[in-house]
């Protein structure tokens, strides 16, 4: 049988196993592009929570700021993406020359009073990470992205946000 062409159509059983492996085909291929819209999510939010945490480290260093926790904690913030303000969970510790941790960034805290050198800032930022749609071997509930920072107090240099 031809066509107006002059070419041959292809029988109706070839045209229904055509059906037949694109519908097999198919789920697998969506699943497979899924998955890398998944992972590049996951990726950039990996990304944006470590410059975070670098932003933080570095803005704290700085003796102008190292007391202020607010300007610590909106540095941190502003470098995330794609995630809230309010499922970002955050640490603020300073650390003496020995290690030993001498205080945290919290309400009414004021940073280490600096005696000697070599105190340091370390900015831990969490987020939770969960897939938009179920995935499978990823839990429901999700996983949390860690990254953290440490830098050495600097004295007598003030480095203002970016």
């Amino acid at each position: 049988m031809e066509n107006h062409l002059g070419k041959q159509k292809p029988p109706r059983k070839e045209i229904a196993q055509t059906l037949v492996e694109f519908a097999i085909v198919f789920p697998v291929l969506l699943l497979i592009t899924y998955g890398i819209i998944e992972f590049g999510r996951m990726l950039f939010i990996y990304t944006a929570v470590t410059g975070a945490a670098r932003e933080g480290a570095r803005v704290g260093a700085s003796a102008s700021n190292y007391e202020n926790c607010a300007v610590i904690r909106q540095a941190v913030l502003d470098k995330i993406f794609l995630v809230r303000d309010s499922d970002v969970i955050m640490e603020i510790n300073y650390f003496n020359s020995t290690g030993s941790q001498v205080g945290a960034c919290s309400p009414g805290y004021t940073g280490p009073t600096l005696e000697e050198p070599g105190y340091r800032i370390r900015v831990q930022v969490t987020v939770p990470f969960s897939t938009i749609i179920p995935f499978p071997g990823i839990p429901q509930a999700g996983v949390n992205i860690f990254r953290q920072s440490t830098r050495t107090l600097l004295l007598g240099i003030d480095i203002e946000p970016t």
